[in-house]
């Protein structure tokens, strides 16, 4: 299958993507590396466009209000128009709502000692106003609003804050990603754990988890050096394999995988189903970002380009090709049985 043919909306956003963010009602947020902030509406057609600070690191959407982490700065954008902007200490990094406060992350990257020396947790209401900034040692590596605001910790402490106390997680190693359903959040380690916020542990794998996505069958991790592994939340192997480094990755409709790789000169986007087999692929450039919602799936690239395919049309397209492999093989062998005659 043409994986690109097979897109529902292909749009330029003039500069390398850096967050995109798919709504369930169909609205797409794309941000870039120098700060554009563009929306499409659930048909495509362009909505409204601003230029933030910097570069967009997270995209955050509540009601109306769209929260950005922009270079050094957090801002919301209400129809196109900046409403607040905060210059954080340090790049701004994660983002989250609790309790109708926006909560921001921000760290302190040291060249010379080549890590993050200090990080900050940043309380806002919704007008702009900081409420209470904390500072501390460790970089959050993921944020997330359930019952409690949970903050996955790299060194030194390591472990989960919930709501502002320290607890301690299966492995003392860094937490390097995260991710939740209703029912659990899961944790990814630079030892290769996967653990949850209960203590247990999912697996260990072979390298540092760089991200995981949750599907309807489990759990994937991508791995350093390529690898993508994908296990039930028993522990159970479903599949695994290997490739050019990972950029991203997501979960998308009708049991898919999704993965964007980059070798030296060419992206890749590897499409798989729930068994880890290849449905399609496509030469890109390189991969930065992907996303998606229940019907559809997003992925922005370095060139700019912000690509959703969208379910019905993805599967349409797809059981044309298979009908199109199977009448070439019917005709193939209908000719093998005409030769044997």
């Amino acid at each position: 299958m043409d994986l690109m043919g097979a897109a529902w909306m292909i749009r330029d956003l003039g500069q390398t993507v850096s967050a995109i963010h798919i709504a369930e009602d169909g609205v797409i947020i794309a941000g870039g590396w120098d700060g554009r902030l563009k929306c499409w509406d659930a048909e495509g057609a362009t909505l409204w466009e601003v230029d933030c600070n910097d570069r967009i690191e997270s995209i955050l959407v509540q009601g109306n209000m769209i929260i950005v982490t922009s270079g050094l700065h957090i801002a919301t954008v209400i129809d196109g128009e900046i409403k607040w902007d905060y210059p954080l200490e340090g790049s701004s990094d994660l983002l989250a709502f609790h309790d109708g406060k926006v909560i921001a992350t921000s760290s302190v990257f040291d060249l010379e000692h080549n890590d993050f020396m200090e990080s900050a947790i940043w309380t806002f209401d919704i007008k702009g106003k900081l409420l209470n900034v904390e500072k501390i040692e460790e970089r959050p590596w993921f944020v997330e609003s359930k019952k409690e605001l949970i903050i996955g910790l790299g060194r030194p402490r390591c472990g989960i804050l919930i709501d502002g106390e320290h607890e301690s997680l299966a492995t003392d190693s860094p937490v390097t990603c995260g991710l939740s359903n209703i029912k659990q959040t899961y944790f990814g380690h630079a030892d290769g754990t996967i653990s949850t916020k209960n203590g247990k542990i999912i697996s260990v794998e072979d390298t540092a988890i760089e991200s995981l996505t949750l599907t309807d069958y489990g759990i994937v991790a991508s791995l350093e050096m390529g690898i993508l592994v994908a296990r039930k939340l028993d522990k159970k192997l479903l599949w695994t394999t290997n490739g050019n480094q990972i950029t991203c990755q997501t979960n998308g409709f009708s049991s898919t995988h999704w993965c964007g790789r980059w070798g030296s000169a060419k992206g890749l986007v590897e499409v798989r189903n729930n068994i880890g087999e290849i449905v399609s692929t496509v030469d890109t450039s390189r991969p930065r970002i992907a996303t998606s919602s229940n019907e559809r799936v997003g992925f922005g690239f370095e060139d700019g380009q912000v690509v959703v395919w969208e379910k019905d049309l993805f599967t349409r397209r797809s059981e044309e090709k298979t009908e199109e492999v199977s009448g070439r093989k019917s005709t193939l062998a209908a000719k093998l049985r005409s030769l044997r005659k």
